[in-house]
């Protein structure tokens, strides 16, 4: 068949094993710019 199927290493093979935790990442530090952005002056 294909040999990239057989073969799991590599960057788009880690990419894809970490996407969920790199999305969980960005959605934090988004979330945390979102709130200094709307509440920095208060804190």
């Amino acid at each position: 068949m294909n040999d990239e199927d057989e073969d799991p290493t590599g960057p788009l093979h880690w990419l894809r094993a970490r996407l969920h935790i790199i999305i969980g990442i960005a959605g934090l530090i988004a979330w945390f710019v979102m709130l200094w952005l709307m509440f920095g002056d208060v804190l």
